[in-house]
């Protein structure tokens, strides 16, 4: 009975510490950046403001892109890909520093149970 308990005290744990899937969080992430370039580029072509300076220097690191019907898409690919990118990799270094971090707490939770193990021989 008590071990039904354990597992149910213990399940939000679990779930706090649950690794991130790579590719979802990347995939998510790129929706979101891809449609905002995308916005951004859409409200200044329907506002009129091209050169509009600020949005108009992603060019020089986008390659293709500018403030364009054409760059509306240039942008939503590149978005998609930077997001993707920053997703899969904070995903990554998330559960590595997870996976460390659980693995110390349980050696030091180790060393202390057979701390006193000598004084017992």
């Amino acid at each position: 009975m008590s071990s039904q308990k354990e597992e149910i005290e213990s399940a939000p744990i679990l779930l706090a510490f649950a690794p991130l899937h790579r590719a979802a969080l990347g995939i998510a992430c790129g929706i979101v950046l891809g449609i905002l370039l995308f916005a951004a580029t859409l409200d200044l072509l329907l506002r009129g403001g091209y050169p509009e300076p600020n949005l108009n220097l992603l060019g020089q690191f986008l390659w293709g892109y500018s403030i364009s019907w054409r760059g509306l898409f240039i942008g939503l690919a590149w978005g998609f890909a930077m997001g993707f990118g920053l997703g899969w990799v904070f995903a990554l270094i998330r559960n590595a520093i997870s996976w460390i971090w659980l693995t110390v707490i349980r050696s030091r939770a180790e060393m202390e149970h057979y701390a006193d193990f000598l004084d017992h021989l």
